[in-house]
């Protein structure tokens, strides 16, 4: 099965397709999808309860670019999303796991990165965004090890519940974007 149809048995249609990874209550997985509606979006939820409410708001607002699933990404990324078939990853946000001796349950590692990397088509972009310093700069240095930076700006502008909570508190918020440039 190529990519394409990979992805086209998942939403009944071929198009460029975005993943957000995270998706908490769905800020910018909506509101990208309604405002690109050419695309497909496909998120993925660790938690139950959310990618079950995710779901039933994506129904009640008809959003038939919207597909939902339950997983830890990191198992998905690598194991079942095709080489060269993700036009976008929005990560924002991703817990820091503060405590170093958990460091390790962090989304952000070598072979994450190798996976997105993977699964990136041709000039496809990581988004990613974090309040936490330290954990920005783990993270761009991971990234900087297989993709490009960046100028692209974050798309759609959408302030998630913990940028929100991020910026009532006064923290800063990193962003970065990455690019899968061919050799």
């Amino acid at each position: 099965m190529t990519p394409e149809q990979f992805w086209t048995v998942i939403f009944g249609r071929p198009a460029p397709v975005e993943i957000e990874i995270g998706a908490g209550r769905g800020a910018f997985l909506f509101a990208a999808a309604a405002a690109v509606p050419a695309h497909n979006f496909f998120a993925i939820e660790h938690s139950a309860t959310r990618a079950a409410a995710l779901m039933r708001d994506s129904a009640q607002r008809a959003l038939a670019n919207v597909r939902v699933l339950h997983a830890d990404a990191d198992c998905v990324i690598d194991q079942l999303v095709p080489d060269d078939s993700v036009a976008a990853y929005h990560i924002y946000f991703p817990d820091p796991w503060w405590k170093r001796k958990h460091h390790r349950r962090r989304l952000f590692t070598l072979s994450f990165v190798t996976a997105l990397w993977r699964s990136l088509a041709p000039g496809g972009r990581v988004y990613v965004a974090t309040d936490v310093e330290p954990y920005f700069q783990d993270i761009v240095g991971l990234l900087g090890e297989r993709l490009q930076p960046d100028e692209t700006p974050r798309p759609h502008a959408i302030v998630t519940r913990f940028e929100q909570k991020a910026l009532a508190r006064g923290a800063a918020t990193h962003t970065a974007v990455f690019r899968k440039v061919m050799a």
